[in-house]
């Protein structure tokens, strides 16, 4: 079953409401950003994380209130896997109403100490909850939170079954941003690729402020695969020469790796685009397999050994001196100086 139109998400909208750029649309849970909330609670994991520049975030587990502590405890390790410091769950137990109704001893949580009943409420009414609900809780840096609160959704949606198999939930996800910044560099880095052109009305922020740029590119997802990426390329010399600059390439290095590009555009290229599907993962998702390996005629092995031709495997010195290749790896240098020995 196909959904049409296809809906047309931003990336910063999907990663508010989803986690991700990827979002599977077959069902709700969507997240909801309770840092203010969080910030003035008595819960010193929520106050600390926001006072150091993390978030808070949440969605609501709909009936899932008399999850028991098994359940919870299998979660809260889901959540630790996925790279989050723990997990925080609020059961609202008792038959399903309205939150006015809620009381003190109906609030199941590690942290029921530490939030009133308006606090808790508040929380409730933000991501959907109500009592028979459960509300899951991530807090931490923003990228870790959001993976980690990603995955814990699709886990959920499995288990409550939210999904139909039988649905094709496609949607665009634009406007993402032109650069990422790389903390352990301390440099910004192409979000796509160094050659997709940004918006146009955002081209005076690229050395003022580049974490504002948007690009001008688009990706094609359903049931949370990416089975489309394409951009609008850059084709002036003057526009990707600023571009590379914020990459932080020196003129020299650009010279040397992307003269060639840059003197064809002298030439006058015309504005150019497109879009590039993975047939693979179209397959897949066709077939309803959850691992691409699955529909690749000759896949390898998550240890990278192909199994049909046996690669990789021992060359002989007759196709290195062919191809003009020298190997220095360590296992051969010292077994070379054993049997030199």
């Amino acid at each position: 079953k196909l959904v049409t139109p296809f809906p047309r998400l931003t990336y910063a909208d999907s990663m508010a409401r989803f986690g991700t750029d990827k979002p599977d649309l077959r069902f709700g849970l969507e997240m909801s950003d309770i840092s203010d909330m969080a910030a003035d609670t008595e819960f010193r994991v929520f106050t600390s994380t926001v006072e150091n520049g993390g978030i808070v975030k949440a969605f609501n587990a709909p009936g899932c209130a008399s999850f028991s502590r098994r359940q919870v405890d299998g979660l809260i390790d889901f959540a630790k896997l996925n790279g989050a410091m723990g997990l925080v769950t609020i059961a609202l137990n008792g038959e399903p109403g309205p939150l006015n109704d809620l009381t003190q001893e109906q609030i199941r949580s590690a942290a029921a100490r530490f939030l009133s009943v308006d606090q808790v409420r508040e929380i409730a009414n933000r991501v959907g909850a109500r009592i028979g609900d459960m509300i899951l809780i991530i807090a931490g840096q923003e990228k870790t939170t959001n993976f980690a609160l990603n995955a814990l959704r699709n886990e959920m949606g499995a288990r409550l079954e939210l999904a139909d198999p039988n649905e094709l939930d496609f949607c665009f996800v634009v406007d993402f941003p032109l650069f990422e910044y790389n903390e352990t560099t301390e440099r910004w880095d192409a979000m796509h690729h160094a050659f997709t052109s940004p918006k146009n009305d955002d081209e005076q922020y690229l050395e003022s402020d580049p974490a504002r740029v948007i690009a001008n590119c688009y990706d094609l997802v359903a049931n949370g695969v990416e089975l489309a990426s394409g951009s609008i390329r850059i084709h002036t010399a003057e526009l990707q020469e600023r571009v590379f600059a914020v990459l932080g390439y020196t003129k020299e290095q650009v010279r040397q790796r992307f003269g060639q590009l840059l003197t064809a555009f002298e030439y006058g290229a015309p504005p150019h685009g497109g879009i590039a599907p993975g047939i693979d993962r179209l397959i897949m998702v066709l077939t309803g397999r959850d691992n691409i390996r699955d529909v690749i005629a000759f896949p390898k092995t998550q240890n990278a050994v192909d199994p049909l031709f046996g690669a990789p495997d021992v060359v002989d010195q007759e196709q290195l001196d062919e191809l003009h290749l020298k190997l220095n790896l360590p296992e051969v240098a010292e077994a070379k100086a054993g049997a030199n020995g």
